[in-house]
């Protein structure tokens, strides 16, 4: 096993970082400036520029297909955001959160190649849901067939929701990803239906009001093989 060239043990070397274009360096930053932030300052609101930001960074993020199965739901409301907080075990990053987002994906039955959400996505592309069906319904058959329809389906949000935390980061906003959610209480408390929606899960978004923790990840070298 061989690391990648101009890595060092810890990922990449000084020398290597100096070497990248400003853009490349700049959101390496941003990664390592993101953390799990457990404890929000509730009185510090991010303000309509920045909670648009973040959603923005979502909504042009990929998705298989492009289909964009996801569903945003963007809380600042002070109560909502106490009941979020009940359904997500009472965890103070979402009772302290300014801003809450909600990032569902659509159940089973809307992926159906011939079902309108498909159709209505697939009718943006070039040839229309023919051209795109083709491609499309070997896959779905796959996905139906192993029993992973809605893993890939809440797959997406995830992609999402590390793009607002990144983005967010880079605007020195801090955030929490949430995954210890009671789904049904979740649900319940948007007032949606369980049998058309699934929680991916719940990201917090505000300013720190605790000490930074320091970055805790393995090292490249433990976690890489390159194959050449």
């Amino acid at each position: 096993m061989s690391g990648p060239a101009g890595a060092g043990p810890e990922g990449l070397t000084d020398a290597l970082r100096k070497s990248l274009p400003e853009g490349a360096r700049d959101f390496l930053g941003d990664m390592d400036r993101r953390y799990a932030c457990k404890l929000f300052d509730p009185d510090r609101a991010l303000g309509p520029a920045l909670e648009s930001y973040i959603l923005e960074c979502g909504r042009l993020s990929p998705s298989s297909f492009g289909l964009e199965p996801w569903r945003f739901i963007a809380v600042r409301n002070p109560e909502l955001r106490a009941r979020l907080r009940s359904a997500c075990f009472d965890q103070d990053a979402v009772g302290t959160a300014a801003f809450i987002v909600t990032l569902l994906a659509r159940r089973a039955d809307a992926f159906e190649p011939h079902s309108d959400f498909v159709r209505s996505r697939a009718e943006r592309f070039p040839g229309g849901w023919p051209v795109f069906n083709e491609d499309y319904r070997g896959y779905y058959g796959y996905l139906m067939d192993s029993g992973r329809l809605e893993h890939w389906a809440r797959a997406q949000t995830y992609i999402a929701a590390a793009n607002m935390m990144t983005g967010a980061a880079a605007a020195e906003v801090d955030s929490c990803a949430i995954e210890g959610f009671q789904e049904e209480r979740v649900i319940a408390t948007l007032d949606l239906d369980l049998g058309t929606w699934t929680v991916g899960l719940v990201a917090a978004f505000g300013y720190s009001a605790e000490s930074r923790r320091g970055r805790i990840r393995e090292s490249l070298h433990s976690i890489l093989e390159m194959r050449d």
